[in-house]
């Protein structure tokens, strides 16, 4: 068999692959643990589905986001959620400084700090502006 065969072979295998190991997320498969502990875990599941609280860990996606008044706060080694990372729900402030430290938020727009970005729900992404897109 030539090498263009075998890349053939090789693609299509992927492919296959990719294919079977997505059916269980598109299932929504529930996990069970042997010892009867799936009522726990989906309690737990249905509890991120309906928002954290202050500290809970969260991921700022639609379903998996804070309860109101909290936003989902991340590290900025997180990169604002990207590739599952995670944040912790943290209150919303009431009330922030006129200090001018520009932030870029998390949904790329330039805050005048920190706390005014956190303010509107927003997470920091970096210090300073945002770039702005050509």
């Amino acid at each position: 068999m030539n090498v263009q065969g075998r890349l053939q072979i090789n693609r299509f295998a992927s492919i296959v692959w990719l294919a079977l190991s997505m059916v269980p997320l598109a299932a929504g498969c529930q996990v069970e643990v042997a010892d009867g502990a799936s009522e726990a875990t989906e309690s737990a599941s249905q509890e991120v589905r309906t928002g954290g609280g202050e500290g809970d860990a969260c991921i700022g996606l639609p379903g998996l986001a804070c309860k109101p008044g909290l936003f989902c706060d991340y590290a900025r080694e997180a990169q604002c959620g990207a590739a599952d990372q995670t944040g912790v729900c943290a209150p919303i402030p009431a009330l922030c400084t006129k200090e001018y430290r520009p932030v870029c938020g998390c949904d790329g727009k330039t805050y005048s700090n920190a706390c005014a970005a956190n303010a509107a729900g927003v997470s920091v992404a970096s210090a300073g502006a945002c770039a702005a897109l050509l």
